[in-house]
């Protein structure tokens, strides 16, 4: 079974040709390259990578992804950024599949957090359009918003959501560690709403991506800490909705690619091997990689 990284980050340095926000993580100098990317893929064994971008909402700001897509197809797909904001989140959300080809959005402002009612959250017609068009949705926001990711996966049955790292919706800052990673060093763990997320496991079509240790974790690699909210999940939701990946570009220098690939070995080691072929892989090709099938 081929192995799917399902949660990368590439961009290029900020140019004319390849326009993106700056952030502390990436500075208008740093580039995070495909080139870079496919060298550890291929070190590990890693066949396919879903592209996580962050490059900001204009069209223009996803050449960068759009690029890596196109140029090595077999290695890589890749998601979007819409504003729920936008004036007509429908519409930019289906100019941006047609002009680059993605096969998902990542959204973390879901709307206010304490609508009672799925259609007023401001997300709502994102969530209606990603389902219409067949993409996935791939969820990051904060602990406030738990609801609302309840309520968006049961009004959209059929739309595959992805709790993005174990499913941890911070409630603290993160900041920026001396190895340029990002660092949630206040945020207790398991999480208070961690048996919430767990229990989302009821919504078939919601699945988790095994990542982001290093950001929540007290420890150093092998992240022991993580090792029991890791087991949780598994016992939740079962290979089958799990997604292993590495949060590459921040990996990179600490602990390094190959010990990302590593991990699942260490957090769950009484596994199969068909279960681990699924987590590490198999779930991901259910799901992503369907442009042209």
């Amino acid at each position: 079974m081929d192995k799917v990284d399902v949660h990368v980050h590439v961009f290029a340095k900020l140019s004319d040709e390849y326009p993106r926000s700056v952030s502390g993580l990436a500075p208008a100098d740093k580039e995070a390259t495909a080139e870079q990317l496919l060298r550890a893929m291929d070190a590990a064994d890693v066949a396919k990578t879903v592209l996580i971008d962050m490059g900001g909402i204009r069209i223009e700001e996803h050449r960068y992804v759009t690029h890596c897509v196109q140029k090595w197809p077999d290695r890589f797909t890749a998601t979007g950024l819409v504003e729920a904001d936008d004036p007509d989140p429908a519409t930019r959300l289906k100019e941006l599949v047609e002009a680059t080809g993605i096969e998902g959005i990542r959204i973390g402002d879901l709307g206010d957090p304490n609508a009672t009612c799925v259609e007023d959250l401001k997300a709502y017609p994102l969530f209606q359009c990603a389902n219409e068009l067949g993409i996935n949705i791939n969820i990051y926001t904060g602990s406030a918003n738990i609801d609302s990711v309840e309520m968006l996966a049961a009004a959209f049955p059929n739309l595959n959501i992805s709790l993005d790292h174990l499913g941890v919706m911070p409630s603290t800052p993160s900041v920026v560690d001396r190895w340029g990673r990002p660092r949630f060093e206040d945020e207790s763990l398991p999480p208070a709403t961690y048996p919430r997320v767990l229990d989302m496991a009821r919504f078939p079509n919601v699945y988790i991506k095994v990542s982001g240790e290093y950001a929540f974790s007290k420890k150093p690699w092998p992240y022991e800490d993580m090792k029991p909210m890791v087991e949780e999940v598994y016992q939740a939701y079962g290979p089958e909705r799990m997604m292993w990946c590495t949060d590459s570009p921040w990996i990179l220098e600490e602990p390094g690619y190959q010990k990302l690939v590593d991990l699942l070995d260490v957090h769950l080691p009484s596994i199969s091997k068909d279960e681990k072929d699924k987590i590490m892989g198999g779930t991901a090709l259910k799901i992503w990689f369907k442009k042209g099938n």
